[in-house]
């Protein structure tokens, strides 16, 4: 059985000029390309609202980032609206299947689309998937411009889906969909995939200009490589939380692919893009096998690419960082997220002690690699007492080349979302934002003016000395004096720490 003919379009909704080849998308595309379908894709990355600011703007604004730009390599906003090219696209290729790949913070740019082609063949399945269709599922479902949902992967429930429209048959009965049919029909879990047994992920449908990305303040030609799916640990914070649940039954979301299955792709994709850099996707890239480490330090140095990782600080060691130097790894960003050990057992199912984080941030302070301290501030309960127990943590570790401050968002799929709601902070029914530029929770005791205060000075606080703090606190406020203050500090910080 195939697809072919049949004409899909995957519409990448993707916060403005966030630069980094979903791997999701890409996957997606190569399943249905094997069974014969013709993709295109729409691409939302380069439609940039006026006065919006990009999340690596917002980061490079709070002393997280250097500032890079995009303009210097002749990349720049496309000049017509989002919605107006969707509808040219659509009428000129006239696709037979319709799908939307939603994260949280774009639901309002998707359903804006969607309006944008309401009057485009009804009989055309109109479906949305990734996380947020899959935790916010129950929410959405009865939007007018949605007639189905994928809860959870998607690989075998689009090709499921591309068979039966090919074949001219209503879709019913295909696991992972949820299916609008008078009522909704919700079909069950399809068995997870293999990930070695999925296809290479497919680049043709991505403009030349989105394999650029901002790194270390350099732009380089970047590919994503999924080294694993999901995550090991079930942060409270983290959708990974939800996924591990939603697939309890199956032992949990995680999976990782074979070291030579990886390696083969990132061969062939550097050859065939003329790769400069790689991101592994990989939630805790040192949360595995001494001996799966190991065969990646030795089949990697014949990439050649530098990377750069995430871990947990527990999984940080002498040996497991030498690994990483062997394969030319170029960075390596630590989840701290609290300074309380006591908040972090309580609300992130965190269990490992300060001194333990220290200790990672020693180790590697050793190492040739770049490193950053992964922090949140925000959460639902906490205070700004407790926010200034990350700044102290932080002030601990011995060398930091980049502090990171997010703000919590409470995200669909996750126990905090859940606690949010409980205790008021949200609306049942709020879509949650970009967590590296604002909140959308309302605590009594802790604004969100003094959350994003804190945030801008957050690398203030860690790096210069505790004698300049009450300037510093006269730069989070935001008012022509609290401003002038912080770009006077952000500058000598900048001239000081890069």
């Amino acid at each position: 059985m195939s697809a072919t003919g049949l004409r899909v379009l995957l519409v990448n909704c993707n916060t403005p000029m966030d630069n980094l080849i979903p791997a999701g998308v890409s996957l997606l595309s190569a399943v249905l390309k094997a069974e014969g379908c013709e993709v295109r894709c729409f691409d939302t990355t380069f439609y940039r609202p006026a006065d919006f600011v990009t999340g690596d703007e917002a980061r490079a604004m709070t002393l997280q980032v250097k500032r890079t730009n995009f303009s210097e390599l002749g990349i720049h906003p496309k000049p017509n609206a989002a919605e107006a090219d969707f509808r040219a696209l659509v009428a000129q290729f006239q696709p037979d299947l319709i799908g939307f790949s939603v994260i949280e913070c774009t639901h309002h740019l998707a359903l804006t689309l969607a309006r944008a082609i309401a009057d485009y063949r009804p009989e055309v399945p109109r479906i949305w998937g990734n996380v947020h269709a899959t935790f916010a599922a129950a929410r959405i479902i009865g939007a007018p411009e949605i007639d189905m949902l994928c809860v959870g992967e998607g690989e075998v429930a689009i090709r499921a889906l591309a068979h039966a429209l090919a074949a001219g048959r209503r879709p019913s009965g295909i696991p992972n969909l949820w299916i609008k049919n008078g009522g909704v029909e919700r079909n069950a879990l399809a068995p997870l995939v293999k990930l070695d047994d999925l296809p290479e992920q497919d680049w043709e449908i991505w403009e030349r200009e989105r394999f650029f990305k901002p790194m270390g303040g350099r732009i380089w030609v970047t590919g994503t490589f999924e080294m694993n799916r999901g995550c090991p640990y079930s942060c409270m914070y983290c959708v990974n939380y939800g996924l591990n649940r939603l697939y309890e039954a199956q032992g949990g979301y995680f999976r990782e692919k074979s070291i030579p299955v990886l390696v083969r792709e990132m061969l062939d994709k550097k050859q065939r893009y003329g790769l400069e850099f790689a991101y592994l996707v990989a939630e805790s890239f040192l949360t595995t096998t001494r001996q799966r480490l190991e065969q990646f330090a030795d089949l990697y140095p014949e990439v050649g690419l530098p990377f750069w990782v995430e871990a947990r600080p527990e999984s940080v060691t002498r040996e497991k960082v030498a690994l990483l130097e062997r394969c030319g790894c170029e960075g390596i960003s630590i989840g701290v997220e609290s300074g309380s050990h006591e908040f972090r057992q309580a609300f992130m199912n965190r269990n490992i002690p300060n001194d333990r984080m220290v200790r990672a941030m020693e180790i590697l302070a050793e190492s040739r690699l770049r490193v950053s301290a992964n922090n949140v501030i925000g959460f639902p309960t906490e205070t700004r007492a407790l926010i200034f127990e990350t700044i102290e943590l932080n002030r601990r570790f011995p060398r930091v080349d980049g502090v990171m401050c997010a703000i919590y968002n409470p995200y669909h799929g996750t126990r905090l979302r859940e606690i949010a709601e409980a205790e008021g902070y949200i609306a049942r029914d709020a879509v949650a934002g970009d967590y590296r530029k604002d909140t959308i929770m309302r605590m009594p005791h802790l604004s969100p003016e003094e959350i994003k205060g804190l945030q801008r000075t957050f690398p203030l606080y860690v790096k210069m000395p505790k004698a300049r703090w009450p300037e510093i606190v006269r730069a989070e406020a935001p008012s022509p004096e609290g401003d002038r203050i912080y770009a006077a500090l952000a500058q000598e910080y900048t001239e000081r720490h890069g």
